[in-house]
């Protein structure tokens, strides 16, 4: 039980929501077996974090058999330059506009919001020697070449080693090394 000192992290507001909206919020809640608190918070919690800056930092949605396709008209060289050029820089732009530095944690929360934006499941393995990305995507190989390029650049410029990648038609395994100079940086 908190003390009378304490404050809540949650704040309890009323907004007012169109019928129709909370309808179909009460049915995602139902659907999800969640609450509609919670899911409001989730759908907020992505606002704040990801779509308010969408349109700022040049991403758009599009259809994932679409951009599979794309990707596998455009050759492996073509491929690279793309990923070290356009992809590393807008997500470096990334980086920086939501997170207001490019640091290991910004640059790990910008990743997960991307890819969770996209649909894109990932799993994050973190201890104090190593970061391990988990990106089961179904996009093909070419796309897993594409984002481990991005992330080979953008970690590069945070002094991670590359350990171990395994780029496959359907997911990317990748492990960077966190040396002790990074690992410093995060602490001061």
């Amino acid at each position: 039980m908190k003390g009378s000192g304490e404050k809540s992290a949650n704040v309890s507001t009323t907004i007012r929501i169109p019928k129709k909206i909370f309808e179909k919020i009460e049915l995602e809640a139902t659907t999800q077996d969640s609450n509609i608190s919670n899911l409001i918070n989730s759908i907020l919690r992505k606002y704040v974090s990801w779509d308010r800056f969408v349109g700022d930092i040049g991403y758009m949605h599009m259809p994932k058999a679409f951009l599979r396709s794309m990707f596998e008209k455009i050759t492996e060289k073509d491929m690279e330059k793309l990923a070290t050029t356009t992809g590393h820089s807008r997500m470096r732009d990334a980086i920086l506009f939501i997170n207001g530095k490019v640091d290991l944690d910004g640059t790990i929360n910008v990743i997960k919001l991307w890819l969770s934006a996209s649909e894109i499941p990932i799993r994050i393995i973190r201890d104090p020697e190593t970061v391990e990305f988990i990106v089961p995507h179904n996009l093909g190989q070419k796309w897993s070449m594409y984002f481990a390029i991005i992330l080979k650049t953008i970690f590069e410029e945070l002094d991670l080693s590359l350990k171990k990648e395994d780029l496959e038609e359907h997911t990317v395994t990748i492990i960077f090394s966190i040396n002790s100079k990074t690992a410093n940086k995060k602490k001061s």
